[in-house]
């Protein structure tokens, strides 16, 4: 039994441990960089299919032991696009498909058929009719809706601004109106102020003349007080106009009274008086 045990190991003369080991690190580096594009990994199908060399149906999310592969091509200059291989469970034929990031879905290429064909591009104009759309449609969709959306925005925008000057408008036009508005009154005032006087001077003659002989008359016996006082000499012109000004003023401080006739004879309480016949 200890024969079939490889105990020793044989060793070159000129072996050394340290340059084997960094060899071995070499090795693995190497091993793990070579193939990294292509990698084997866990895998689900993403949709049922058919071999096409045994006819053995695979169904969808069946799981697989497949390769990945990273081609050169690229969608929209950035998106990768994947390869992906797996084996027939039952002949071992080899099935390839791809990644289709533009439709969001696989393409079959070599080894299998799918089961469920996709619609052609007239029946899928046919379906867009009808109320369907693809992904592009709909993100064309979206993207014209936002340009007219903030074409409304900026036309509500508009209409704002308008709808505040014509505000604006109105306001200075208000203004003006009033200020018109208001120097029309203001003459208006002046003119019947005006017309008024004219009117007590042209009805009210005989009380001017009335007023200007009793100013006289009190000139005339502040002159003659003004001499008994003991000055025989008439007075200055100076003393006469603050003669005229005094009874001008007290002209104006009499209050001008009118007595009625008591026709009815009623005393507060509102009781007739009748007079005793003797």
């Amino acid at each position: 039994m200890s024969e079939r045990k490889t105990l020793n190991k044989y060793y070159p003369p000129d072996y050394n441990p340290l340059e084997a080991e960094k060899m071995a690190k070499k090795m693995s580096k190497r091993l793990k960089t070579m193939n990294k594009s292509n990698a084997t990994i866990r895998l689900m199908t993403p949709f049922s299919m058919k071999c096409l060399k045994c006819t053995e149906y695979i169904p969808k999310s069946r799981k697989f032991n497949g390769k990945k592969d990273v081609l050169n091509e690229r969608y929209l200059n950035s998106i990768k696009i994947y390869r992906l291989s797996i084996r027939c469970p039952r002949c071992g034929n080899t099935i390839t498909f791809r990644t289709d990031p533009k439709n969001a879905d696989y393409i079959m290429e070599s080894g299998g058929v799918k089961n469920f064909m996709g619609a052609s591009k007239e029946e899928s104009n046919a379906n867009n009719a009808d109320g369907f759309e693809t992904i592009d449609e709909a993100v064309d969709r979206l993207v014209s809706e936002e340009a007219q959306s903030k074409e409304v925005k900026e036309s509500d925008k508009m209409e704002e601004l308008e709808k505040k000057l014509m505000k604006i408008q109105k306001q200075q036009e208000d203004g003006e109106q009033l200020e018109n508005l208001r120097k029309q009154n203001l003459e208006k005032a002046k003119r019947a102020e005006k017309l008024g006087v004219d009117a007590y001077h042209s009805e009210g003659g005989n009380d001017s003349e009335e007023e200007n002989k009793k100013l006289d008359k009190l000139v005339e016996d502040a002159i003659e007080g003004y001499k008994r006082n003991g000055q025989q000499k008439s007075p200055t012109p100076s003393q006469s106009e603050e003669l005229t000004s005094i009874a001008q003023s007290s002209l104006k401080a009499q209050p001008i009274t009118l007595k009625r006739k008591n026709l009815n004879r009623k005393n507060a309480l509102g009781i007739m008086v009748k007079k005793r016949k003797k």
